[in-house]
């Protein structure tokens, strides 16, 4: 079922129903639907447009790849997918916060 992994990722992401019916160009009532089984059969362009919105390939949404980013907390494709969700005030705070470790870290 589609509906439990876009909301899998939309929670992972941290992106809130709203926030990805808005990017996705969707109805935040279909996506709810969806999410929750009520539909379940969405267009290829609704999944598409989900995928997008959530920044990955529609065939990790209808489970014919794997999503990579999240096999390991580690890895830099999971920092990218953050990074690409954030927004200009997220960022400079995100950059404050790199200039301050690394100034801490020359103190020693």
């Amino acid at each position: 079922m589609i509906g439990p992994r876009i909301r899998e990722i939309r929670s992972k992401k941290k992106i809130s129903l709203s926030q990805l019916a808005q990017r996705s160009d969707v109805t935040k009532s279909y996506l709810s639907q969806i999410e929750r089984n009520i539909c379940t059969n969405p267009s290829i362009e609704f999944v598409e447009k989900i995928a997008a919105g959530l920044n990955i390939e529609p065939e990790i949404l209808v489970g014919w790849a794997k999503d990579k980013s999240f096999g390991s907390s580690d890895s830099f494709a999971h920092m990218q997918e953050y990074l690409f969700d954030m927004d200009n005030e997220q960022l400079k705070e995100l950059k404050e916060y790199i200039d301050f470790t690394l100034w801490k870290r020359s103190e020693k």
